[in-house]
């Protein structure tokens, strides 16, 4: 037999029908009884195999396997190439992308040679529908780092359409260890080291709709499969048999849980923004006077304080955005962004207009000798009314990998344009602030794009918009009084102990903790999200995320309580701190670690709409500040009323949602 084409399925059942037909049909009539088409049917939870089965029984040239276990593309592949008996061995997908004809055309090319690959980047090629912008990025990205690590010097790795010869597949097999997105990469690479010699030759292409590629979820995949690659053949190749022997189900049971990789996507996404944060700290504290650093952590605590319950319009959003999406009601969640970006941006820009127009008297009134953090901070307003309507809508939509760019984004300019400004222009907190509302606008910016060019592909529909005034009146309490237990501290300290400024510094340690968990809370939520129901994998979910949360939250509190000397030495050239300001960063790491563990909890009660449950959030910080209008004699009774407050919430909170009775038994 002449040529052998193996075609890998996974949960195709609606595309490859009209594909596997086209394909039998072309090559009985090319090659007769001198091809053979074996389609590997993968780990299916649809009726792949049973479609291709039936198709088989009118076609003599169709062989059909049946793997019932979710081996991959590359799992397919090899299971295809060891039963196939022609001279060539191809394999191509089953989506269609490559037709029938222009594969013959590949194998007639072949034809004396080691092998032929499909190269959509190549002069020549035709790619009949353009590939969409994140699969462009994503094969881009993946082409050059196979240069760079395995000397590939093909343009495209990735193209769908191969063969090789009979001799060539039997050298290679047995080397083979990747079976997921690398796979073409590691046959490539195997060839090389056998000598063998692939052309490579311009295709025509057509993309098709509803690939199983996703940019950030395989990126990741596809890198470290070429690093491991790489290590598999070099002097330290002994860690990746460690890796295998010690770690490799861990990693991959991890790698499975939707909630771990958004979390992780989100953490390092938080990670860069942490030590941007440390970045932007220690450049302000080493340019601004004590009095103006003291200055801006209040504006900063200001921030965060009003922030937290415009986070209420990011929790609405996520929350019914989510189960807008559930219900596949995607034409509606376009006209629910759309009117809450003018509910949000209207008011905004013009309250930043009245701000800054009565900017003086604003400054008078909070005894500013400077009018010039009023005006930047007014100028944040459409920022941060407009941010979480658009970012908790992407949440909603579960695109973690964009929220995690736009937040890095925001990170790096905030820390480059304050850094700049107070260095290089004048040592003020105007200009830091400037630093941290450019970051601001950075970040609304490309999630804003994102957002449009996503939901433009949405349908239309005239479905009546879910209101949701109450949740956001319900949830703007509770998410208040939670932004007051978790940032009220530094404001406290301000107005009743101004003299204290040294404390701005031990607070923004113990907020470490802060920036490394939240990850986990925002990606716990929309898979949590429902009308009241609370479910077995809702359980799951939260407890897995409080796990998560805790594993996160231990190492920066740690390091908090036992190295505060080298944090505030490091970061803010605090070289003999007091012992004062030791013990203040310590006990600031564990109000905080308690109130983050607090907010994980009430994100689960407002996902679920358990309003009743989540007020204690609000009863709580009541007694946060009716506590600290008695005790307020020094900082450490601050901390400790507001340690007291988290502490009740929760107890509260948690005590609650473990006695909940899932629906589903």
């Amino acid at each position: 037999m002449k040529f052998s084409i193996v075609i890998p399925a996974h949960n195709e059942e609606q595309r490859l029908p009209p594909v596997l037909d086209a394909y039998a049909q072309f090559f009985a009539h090319e090659l007769g009884e001198e091809a053979e088409i074996i389609l590997v049917a993968n780990g299916c939870t649809d009726a792949t195999a049973v479609v291709a089965k039936d198709i088989a029984r009118n076609h003599s040239n169709i062989r059909v396997i049946d793997e019932p276990n979710r081996i991959g593309k590359g799992g397919a592949v090899i299971l295809g190439a060891k039963a196939a008996v022609g001279d060539y061995i191809g394999f191509v997908d089953a989506d269609g992308a490559t037709s029938p004809e222009e594969f013959f055309r590949l194998y007639t090319i072949a034809a004396g040679k080691d092998g032929v690959i499909a190269s959509r980047w190549m002069k020549g090629a035709d790619v009949v529908i353009p590939q969409r912008a994140m699969r462009l990025l994503s094969s881009r990205t993946f082409n050059w780092i196979t240069r760079i690590l395995l000397g590939l010097k093909y343009k495209d790795t990735q193209c769908g359409a191969k063969i090789f010869k009979a001799e060539a597949w039997n050298a290679i097999l047995p080397n083979i260890g990747t079976t997921r997105f690398a796979f073409d990469v590691d046959i490539l690479y195997q060839l090389k080291r056998h000598n063998y010699t692939v052309a490579e030759e311009p295709t025509v292409w057509r993309d098709i709709e509803g690939s199983k590629v996703r940019f950030f979820n395989s990126s990741l995949d596809m890198f470290l499969a070429i690093v491991r690659m790489r290590l598999l053949y070099s002097p330290l190749k002994f860690t990746v048999r460690l890796y295998d022997q010690f770690l490799a189900r861990i990693v991959e049971f991890l790698r499975r849980d939707s909630l771990f990789c958004h979390a992780m996507m989100l953490f390092m996404a938080s990670m860069v923004a942490n030590v941007c944060n440390v970045a932007f700290q220690m450049v302000v504290v080493r340019a601004l006077s004590p009095v103006d650093y003291a200055l801006l952590a209040t504006f900063l605590s200001l921030f965060a304080i009003v922030s937290r319950p415009l986070g209420t319009l990011a929790t609405a959003t996520t929350h019914y955005t989510s189960l807008l999406l559930k219900e596949g009601r995607s034409g509606t969640v376009k006209r629910l962004v759309r009117k809450w970006m003018l509910i949000a941006g209207v008011p905004s820009i013009l309250s930043a207009a009245v701000c800054i127009l009565f900017a003086r008297q604003i400054a008078a009134l909070f005894d500013l000798e400077r009018i010039a953090p009023v005006v930047v901070s007014a100028a944040a307003l459409p920022a941060l009314f407009l941010t979480p309507v658009v970012g908790g809508t992407l949440r909603g939509m579960q695109q973690f990998g964009w929220s995690a760019v736009a937040s890095v984004a925001g990170a790096i300019g905030r820390v480059a344009i304050g850094a700049a400004l107070v260095l290089l222009l004048f040592p003020a907190c105007g200009w830091a602030l400037v630093g941290h509302v450019g970051g601001a606008y950075i970040n609304l910016l490309i999630t804003m794009v994102v957002l449009l060019l996503l939901v433009v592909r949405f349908p239309a529909d005239s479905k009546k918009l879910p209101s949701f005034r109450l949740y956001l009146f319900q949830c703007f309490f509770i998410q208040f009084g939670m932004a007051l237990l978790m940032n009220g501290d530094v404001v406290f300290v301000k107005h009743f102990l101004p003299a204290e400024t040294d404390f701005a510094k031990a607070a923004t340690l113990g907020r470490m903790v802060v920036f490394l968990t939240a990850s986990v809370t925002m990606a716990m939520f929309p898979k949590v999200s429902s009308s009241g129901e609370f479910t077995k994998e809702h359980r799951r979910i939260y407890l897995r995320g409080v796990a998560y949360t805790s594993f996160f939250l231990t190492g920066s509190f740690l390091f908090c309580v036992f190295f505060p000397r080298f944090l505030l030495g490091f970061l803010f050239r605090v070289l003999e701190p007091s012992p004062d300001l030791i013990a203040q960063t310590r006990w600031m790491a564990v109000v905080m670690g308690i109130s983050v563990l607090l907010g994980i909890n009430s994100s689960l009660l407002l996902a679920q709409r358990r309003f009743k449950a989540a007020a204690i959030v609000v009863v709580s910080a009541l007694l946060y500040y009716g506590g600290v209008q008695l005790f307020h004699g020094n900082s450490f009774e601050i901390i400790a009323v507001a340690g007291g407050a988290n502490m009740l919430g929760l107890v509260v909170t948690t005590w609650f949602i473990l006695k909940q009775k899932t629906e589903d038994g």
